[in-house]
């Protein structure tokens, strides 16, 4: 249990008001003790739920999903009446909550929920359609029963056009789960070399193109425990027809061995195209956020895609392919999850690589981007 409620602040009357601590909504303020949060299109019409991992103690504690309940309310006059549809859609499931990520996973466009658990199997909610969910981490090889989730974060690793899971147990091996298979008989496959898959006391997981050369990078951002920790970094090179090489790489500055990481994040500060990799620190010591940036690939091109509903709100969970005519199909995913401890910008960014005959020939994009 928490010592306070959550909190779901909207602008109202000039100033930032809890709609939690409304009269009429006091029955689904919880002071359980949540974990992480993600957005989530649940039927698909732009209105989004808010998924709640909480962690759950026996029967205490279920995994919740806020949304709206139209009827009920009145948003021009300030009425905001919240409802948990946890137990309708699904998805009210107690375990130890940790990470989230949000997207297509196994569905086309529909938003489909993967979270890493601690001491209980992960669960992967397929949505069917409709706004409902069934969990098939089981049958599609993700429940991973005896591990402790932490960080988690969806890309296409092999660019074979499906989403992949790349995810931190805590102080167990990390998972890189590639897709494969039909429609009705999808399996996950793990291919963490060894030096990957080293337990570690990781936080946050973050997959970002740091250097704009094309390929992912995988970031851990571990936390100094029982003594030094240090972050690490890894490069994931495609080759046709064939896993990709992951690469172990040095984060440089990034180490940090005795840093007490918590959460992370990328974004672009100063709108030159390169990701900057922001570290946050404590719980066990204080210390000030970390600001990174990739000192190669400064002269490669790149592209942003800012994706938005038909209300104009950014489009998470959305699926965003670029094709360029030398290396075919890239693909993002606008995490509508947390991973564990943090929260993505809501950008599709994407490295181009080095600048040939003027630059990269793109397709017509179907959003208005940013471009170099």
């Amino acid at each position: 249990m928490a010592t306070y409620t959550d909190k779901l602040f909207k602008l109202r009357n000039g100033r930032w008001e809890d709609l939690l601590s409304d009269e009429v909504n006091r029955d689904v303020a919880s002071r359980f003790a949540g974990r992480s949060v993600a957005c989530v299109d649940r039927t698909g019409s732009g209105r989004y739920s808010i998924y709640i991992a909480n962690y759950a103690s026996g029967k205490v504690g279920p995994h919740a999903l806020l949304e709206m309940d139209v009827a009920a309310s009145d948003p021009a006059r300030g009425i905001v009446v919240l409802v948990d549809v946890a137990t309708q859609a699904g998805v009210s499931k107690y375990t130890g909550g940790r990470g989230v990520a949000v997207g297509p996973i196994l569905s086309d466009s529909a938003s489909d929920i993967f979270c890493g658990n601690e001491n209980s199997p992960n669960f992967l909610f397929h949505n069917r359609g409709d706004g409902t969910y069934r969990d098939v981490a089981a049958v599609v090889g993700l429940d991973d029963p005896y591990q402790h989730g932490r960080g988690v974060a969806l890309a296409d690793f092999n660019r074979d056009g499906r989403v992949d899971i790349v995810y931190g147990n805590w102080n167990g091996p990390h998972r890189l789960y590639l897709q494969a298979g039909v429609p009705g008989r999808i399996r996950f496959r793990d291919i963490a070399t060894p030096k990957f898959s080293m337990p570690s006391p990781v936080r946050t997981v973050i997959v970002a193109d740091f250097d704009n050369d094309q390929e992912l990078e995988v970031f851990f951002n571990n936390i100094a425990y029982r003594g030094s920790s240090a972050n690490r970094l890894f490069r994931l090179i495609r080759r046709e027809h064939s896993d990709p090489i992951v690469e172990e790489l040095n984060p440089g500055d990034a180490l940090e061995p005795e840093g007490r990481g918590t959460g992370g994040a990328v974004t672009d500060f100063d709108g030159d195209g390169m990701l900057d990799l922001i570290l946050s620190h404590g719980e066990s010591m204080a210390q000030p956020l970390s600001i990174f940036r990739s000192t190669q690939g400064v002269g490669n091109n790149w592209l942003r895609v800012v994706p938005r509903t038909r209300f104009g709100a950014f489009a998470r969970g959305a699926k965003v392919v670029l094709f360029t005519r030398r290396s075919g199909a890239h693909m993002r995913i606008i995490d509508g999850g947390s991973g564990y401890l943090c929260e993505m910008e809501p950008v599709a960014h994407f490295g181009l690589g080095e600048p040939w005959g003027g630059g990269k020939r793109l397709l017509p994009p179907q959003s208005s981007p940013s471009t170099q």
